[in-house]
């Protein structure tokens, strides 16, 4: 792992090490912190629940910096437009530095191949697993990552029950585009796509070719931003256009009541 990943997870830590202790409630909301038995280890993840009655859900992947606050703020926000929101932490049982070192060396980092590679197949996982609950419309999903997590919402947008797939510039699939021709043209729904003009992770000539791939089923949204975007929701006017978008999409596909 390079020096930047490195510094970015010291960075982050102190973060993480709060995850374990926390139990929310905001506004009057108990949020549920919830456990998936996957394949190969066990998932927590915490569970923004609306209410009882039968809406769409949302899963809402962290980036590099794992759970955060203004993640958390998020999920809540999405809640309260409608929908129920999971935002699982990926770096469960293993560490942001574990998790983060498989990715790098998996098939998936260099060229993001939907077959055979263990973190995409985690993450469908937890979908089948989200979409089972009683309260969620199974027909009805929307799926949101970033940057480290990006490419999973390209795979995601394979099947027919994500109806709003959303992706802030995913850096993980080193070749070309990021996201193999093969799979382009099995896209069911629209990809909403936010990006910013100077990336280092993600530089034009990549974002291009996606655009070629994937045609009429991607919207591109420009930002004057630094890479991770989600991070400038609320303290950026760049940042809230870019929130307002993806709400404007997740309704619009969704439909929540």
């Amino acid at each position: 792992m390079n020096s930047f990943l490195l510094k970015e997870f010291k960075k982050k830590q102190f973060f993480l090490k709060k995850l374990n202790q926390i139990h929310i409630l905001v506004k009057n909301i108990a949020l549920e912190k919830i456990y998936f038995d996957l394949k190969d280890r066990k998932v927590e993840a915490f569970y923004y629940k609306k209410d009882n009655k039968k809406r769409p859900g949302i899963v809402f992947l962290h980036d590099i910096s794992g759970i955060v606050p203004n993640l958390q703020k998020t999920a809540e926000l999405l809640m309260e437009e409608g929908f129920h929101v999971l935002l699982p932490n990926l770096y469960s049982e293993m560490g942001p530095s574990k998790y983060c070192v498989r990715m790098v060396f998996e098939e998936f980092a260099r060229n993001n191949e939907a077959g055979g590679n263990e973190p995409l197949n985690e993450v469908l996982e937890i979908l089948d697993h989200f979409k089972a609950f009683p309260e969620v419309d199974n027909n009805q999903l929307g799926m949101i990552g970033q940057c480290l997590t990006g490419g999973f919402i390209l795979h995601a947008a394979i099947r027919e029950e994500v109806k709003a797939p959303i992706v802030f510039h995913h850096s993980f699939g080193r070749n070309d585009s990021g996201f193999p021709a093969g799979c382009a043209g099995l896209v069911k729904n629209q990809i909403q796509g936010h990006y910013v003009y100077v990336d280092p992770f993600i530089p034009s000539h990549r974002l291009k070719k996606l655009e070629k791939q994937l045609g009429d089923k991607f919207e591109k949204n420009m930002y004057f931003l630094p890479h991770g975007i989600p991070h400038f929701f609320f303290n950026t006017s760049e940042g809230k256009k870019a929130f307002k978008k993806m709400v404007s999409f997740l309704k619009k596909s969704l439909k929540p009541s």
